[in-house]
């Protein structure tokens, strides 16, 4: 009796394409099968994004779901410091987006971060319309997309060498074409 190990897919885990791997009793599958799963495991990361919205090095979207996080801002508040407009995200709401995406309440935190669409500093608002699970890994990770918004509020804010205007355009338009090199 030839035991084997084969690989198992598990879609229902969105986050991360998370691949287990079974005793069976059985031939080993064929590599094709495999490599099938492994590639709609990571479609499933990152479903509502466009081909050029995908992240290659981990996945995931670097834009949020459109329908789930269209973003929204009130210009007005553009450049209010964080001290005078902290954050106000609740808890309940924070998992009521992780379940709009589909991600598990138990989502380890430390995998990324509750994050604004349209930056806060723009005006984001805390809302569901503007915040969503950003994951941190990969080239084009929460951390990176930090970058460029902090980029974006000297040029506007601090230096006043670009409008409000200009920067959310340049930002929509693809912000990891505007990451440092």
């Amino acid at each position: 009796m030839a035991v084997a190990l084969r690989l198992v897919c598990d879609l229902t885990n969105p986050d991360a394409a998370a691949y287990h791997f079974a005793m069976i009793k059985t031939p080993p599958p064929n590599v094709l099968i495999a490599v099938t799963c492994l590639l709609a495991a990571s479609i499933a990361s990152a479903q509502h994004c466009r081909k050029i919205d995908i992240d290659k090095s981990s996945g995931f979207c670097t834009v949020p779901d459109p329908k789930l996080t269209p973003g929204e801002m009130d210009a007005s508040l553009a450049c209010v410091s964080n001290q005078d407009r902290p954050r106000n995200v609740s808890d309940s709401e924070k998992n009521a987006i992780l379940a709009a995406y589909g991600y598990p309440a138990s989502k380890k935190k430390s995998t990324g971060e509750y994050d604004h669409w349209l930056p806060h500093w723009m005006g984001g608002s805390d809302t569901a319309k503007n915040i969503w699970f950003e994951p941190h890994a990969g080239k084009y990770g929460s951390l990176a997309k930090d970058k460029v918004e902090l980029l974006l509020w000297r040029k506007v804010c601090v230096n006043k060498t670009m409008t409000l205007d200009q920067a959310k355009a340049a930002y929509l338009n693809g912000w990891t074409k505007l990451l440092p090199h």
